[in-house]
């Protein structure tokens, strides 16, 4: 039998479930009403199609809606949102131009950057600047330096049967042994008062024992203009600037010359 919509009382074909003019349900008929409320007003879909948009069932021509599940036969189909617009990455960030540095303000050559001063990097664009950014000149080599020339001690002058003068420095301890004055000939070793010997040149306190000195060891002398050294036959040896003397062969002797008894270094000095 024919269905009143519970909404609109207009009436409705059997087994609808929804009401073709306002698109109410019909699931059950409604209780009549004395003064129903009116129902905002519905533009009236314009039927472009037969058969329902959303659940497909078959509909009657010139029905707004549809009977199996009330959507509106006129309405368009959903609108599909459109995707959005890819958002560009940001530019990278576009250094400012540098200020125009001051008169006699360092400057990077690379950049024209303001420079710290006694930079060797430039803060902007990290260019090697200053001392470090032109090489070296090159270097004019300096001629070396002479040593100025040695000039000997003079030889003293001695006359005939003339004194020796001079004195000995002990190496180590620069102890300083003077020749005694007047004497034209001086022995050099240890004392030793069993046998008499007191040399003029006693080595004894001077590391002679342990140093290997004899008792007579050597004798200095003059001869002519020259002062000589001349090695007693020791047990050790006497040397010259570390040449060994030949014994009984006078060797000269001259002011700075070093001298070793034995063991026992020593300094020659003609004043």
């Amino acid at each position: 039998m024919p269905i009143l919509c519970p909404n609109c009382s207009s009436q409705q074909p059997d087994g609808a479930a929804f009401c073709d003019n306002c698109g109410a349900a019909l699931g059950g008929i409604a209780p009549p009403i004395s003064a129903p409320a009116a129902a905002p007003a519905q533009p009236t879909p314009t039927a472009i199609a037969t058969t329902c948009p959303v659940c497909g069932a078959t509909a009657t021509p010139g029905e707004a809606f549809c009977d199996n599940c009330g959507a509106a036969l006129g309405q368009a189909a959903p609108v599909s949102l459109p995707q959005a617009a890819a958002v560009p990455a940001p530019s990278p960030p576009v250094a400012a131009a540098p200020t125009p540095a001051a008169p006699g303000v360092p400057v990077c050559p690379s950049c024209g950057a303001q420079l710290e001063p006694g930079s060797n990097f430039c803060d902007m664009c990290g260019a090697l600047v200053g001392a470090a950014a032109s090489p070296a000149p090159p270097l004019t080599p300096t001629p070396p330096v002479q040593p100025p020339p040695v000039v000997p001690a003079p030889t003293p002058v001695y006359p005939a049967g003339a004194a020796v003068q001079g004195r000995l420095i002990v190496q180590g301890t620069n102890a300083t042994l003077p020749f005694p004055p007047g004497r034209t000939e001086i022995i050099v070793g240890r004392e030793d008062p069993v046998s008499g010997l007191f040399p003029e040149i006693d080595l004894t306190d001077h590391g002679g024992d342990e140093g290997g000195v004899s008792r007579k060891h050597a004798r200095i002398f003059v001869q002519g203009a020259q002062i000589f050294i001349e090695d007693l036959n020791s047990t050790n040896y006497t040397y010259v600037n570390q040449q060994r003397l030949t014994p009984a062969q006078p060797h000269p002797l001259n002011s700075g010359d070093e001298v070793r008894f034995g063991r026992v270094k020593l300094n020659f000095y003609s004043a």
